[in-house]
């Protein structure tokens, strides 16, 4: 099971939830989960923050204090192309639609109005490829709905596949383990 902190940066407004306001609340939530460069928490295996707008600024103060992409500090661009480019339209509607299934497969998350809200205010269509896309925020304010703000910042919780980095720790583990000392004789003073 993948478990993940999505930090979405703000200008303005009390962080609420998975959102979270500038620079030091994405540090103090990345410091949380982090102590020295090592995951504090076995249960937290990446920190996903946005890139894009003032998050860009956030990931550079972060990455300048030392933490990086071995720490669990992955950086996200909804707008980028997807890893599924004959299924989504951008990497923003890929991990909606990640969203979408690990919510149909029991995950979990917090039962806030807010919340629901914001997962349930995005419209979807299709691209003239095919391509599953998400209404644009700018569409949504037409509407007279807020940025999906908590909405976004669970998806990011999706875009990383924690899997694959456990794999690649064990992987470093055992390439470890092939410098070590072995006597196989069992009289060895090391033994």
């Amino acid at each position: 099971m993948q478990h993940s902190i999505g930090v979405y940066p703000r200008s303005s407004g009390a962080p609420t939830g998975f959102a979270l306001e500038g620079l030091r609340d994405a540090k103090r939530v990345y410091e949380k989960t982090t102590r020295g460069g090592r995951a504090r928490d076995a249960r937290q295996d990446a920190v996903i923050v946005d890139g894009d707008g003032i998050g860009a600024g956030v990931i550079d103060q972060l990455r300048y204090r030392g933490y990086g992409d071995r720490d669990g500090l992955y950086e996200f661009h909804g707008g980028v192309r997807p890893h599924d480019p004959n299924m989504y339209f951008n990497r923003r509607a890929e991990i909606w639609g990640h969203a979408a299934n690990g919510l149909k497969a029991g995950a979990q998350i917090p039962d806030s109005p807010d919340l629901e809200v914001d997962l349930t205010g995005p419209q979807y269509g299709y691209s003239n490829k095919s391509q599953s896309q998400l209404e644009k925020k700018k569409d949504m304010k037409a509407r007279g709905l807020a940025s999906p703000d908590l909405g976004d910042t669970l998806a990011m919780t999706f875009a990383v596949n924690v899997n694959a980095r456990v794999r690649e720790r064990k992987e470093w583990f055992e390439e470890l383990a092939r410098y070590r000392y072995h006597d196989p004789s069992p009289d060895s003073w090391m033994a």
